[in-house]
């Protein structure tokens, strides 16, 4: 699946400890390196074309913040509050979101490679052209998602809601699904690919054995 990569129109600028300074910022064309943003408020903040490297986002206030041509590599955004937020060509690399709080935000072209979110909150979420990779998602809430051209491999979703969110055309064959939540009839699965080991775990959770 294609996935369009962010784009930079000039070489990055190494940014000040002072940018962005808070609610209602934009930073563009920066490279925050090591940069601690923990507990901030900058919500509505606006970040186009910038590099996040090694930088602490924890418990940060980003609700309705906007991404647009972003990296984050080793970053740290666990507990950080990022609803309703929007990212657009953005590309997460061994990051940590433990608790993470993306609900109602959409995503086209993402990229999550080798990054830790368990217990991290999609809930609502629109995903278009998105890509999970080596990730833990492990009790992620990603209840009432709509994917779109959304791939996962080697993820690990153990005991993640996926309730009323279609994976119609999603392929889990190398993905940790157990005890993963779904509707008790298994609708979202409709259309999913998965291994005769899911699948008969999925059939004894209904009670049905299968040998």
């Amino acid at each position: 699946m294609d996935i369009r990569s962010p784009v930079f129109s000039d070489e990055l600028t190494p940014a000040t400890p002072a940018t962005p300074a808070g609610a209602e910022s934009r930073a563009e064309c920066l490279h925050f390196l090591k940069t601690d943003f923990s507990g901030k408020r900058l919500a509505e903040a606006e970040f186009s074309e910038c590099a996040f490297t090694a930088c602490n986002f924890s418990n940060a206030n980003l609700r309705n913040a906007d991404f647009a041509d972003a990296i984050f590599e080793r970053c740290d955004i666990s507990g950080a509050a990022l609803g309703k937020s929007c990212f657009r060509r953005v590309r997460f690399t061994e990051c940590k979101g433990v608790g993470a709080d993306f609900s109602e935000s959409s995503f086209r072209d993402a990229a999550f490679e080798k990054c830790g979110f368990s217990y991290a909150n999609f809930n609502s979420c629109k995903l278009n052209g998105a890509r999970f990779s080596e990730t833990d998602l492990s009790f992620a809430d990603m209840m009432l998602c709509a994917l779109k051209n959304t791939a996962a491999d080697k993820c690990r979703f153990r005991r993640a809601s996926f309730f009323k969110t279609p994976l119609k055309g999603t392929d889990l064959r190398t993905c940790d699904i157990a005890g993963a939540t779904f509707s008790e009839n298994l609708a979202e699965l409709k259309g999913a690919k998965v291994s005769l080991l899911q699948a008969a775990a999925l059939l004894r959770a209904l009670g049905i054995d299968a040998e």
